[in-house]
């Protein structure tokens, strides 16, 4: 049984990555002697398979019985560094760093469920109980093209898996555009954007606020699928539309 650093693309698509420093990946002896020492927040993992060449840098992990894959470990190469579309918390010239990844994806058994949240919350715990001890630089969520400095994900991930908001700004991004803000990853959850329309003297962080209630919202409820008409959180009355095909729902003011 082997893994390379080729995953396939759906899998490295729905990934997670940790950033090292070059030369600082732990082994598989590493990840085996923090997952017995440490008391992780929520479900416990444990090293379900470990190929008995060393050298072939991975391990199958068993997190609240599902499996996932850890690779690129030392001393194999390290997996493609992924790209960047929006940072929160990592410092400005992180890019310049010369970097080296570990990769987590689901198991390959997990037949065309990788979105799903119960799967998408066991690799995230995963990941925000080991960032830190192994001192990664930066965690890569794939799928929103978001790098977040380490303690900022840890406590966005564990309030998450405690019973918090959805994490919004992390496993989901917004860019600014022209009269609004647009998600980014939310689409791997429920297959649409949001995008809020921006009324004429509203400052883009108000707007922001609420797309990450909105972005909450549907990943709790799925996407919309007509037009609503609400009242928001601070009494306004709000318009959602969604595309004809369903892959963009538009927020906007009742004017």
């Amino acid at each position: 049984m082997k893994r390379g650093v080729n995953l396939d693309t759906q899998a490295s698509q729905t990934g997670l990555s940790l950033l090292f420093a070059k030369g600082k990946r732990p082994s598989a002896t590493d990840i085996e002697r923090l997952l017995s020492a440490t008391d992780m927040a929520g479900a416990a993992a444990h090293i379900s398979y470990r190929p008995p060449d060393e050298a072939e840098g991975w391990l199958e992990l068993l997190v609240s019985g599902l499996t996932f894959d850890l690779c690129g470990l030392n001393p194999a190469e390290p997996m493609p560094v992924p790209p960047q579309g929006h940072r929160f918390g990592v410092a400005q010239d992180v890019e310049e760093r010369e970097l080296e990844a570990l990769t987590i994806v689901p198991g390959r058994h997990i037949s065309g469920g990788f979105a799903m949240i119960p799967i998408v919350q066991a690799m995230v715990g995963l990941s925000a109980n080991i960032a830190l001890p192994l001192n990664a630089e930066a965690v890569c969520w794939h799928p929103a093209r978001t790098w977040m400095e380490p303690q900022y994900f840890s406590r966005i991930a564990l309030n998450w898996l405690s019973g918090g908001a959805f994490p919004a700004l992390g496993l989901t991004a917004l860019t600014e555009i022209p009269g609004g803000v647009r998600s980014e990853g939310l689409a791997f959850f429920v297959g649409q954007e949001l995008q809020m329309d921006l009324p004429a003297g509203e400052r883009t962080a108000d707007m922001a606020k609420l797309a990450v209630r909105f972005i909450d919202y549907v990943v709790s409820n799925g996407p919309f699928r007509q037009e609503i008409e609400f009242e928001g959180p601070d009494g306004e009355m709000l318009r959602v539309e969604p595309s004809p095909d369903g892959k963009l729902a538009t927020v906007s003011r009742v004017i």
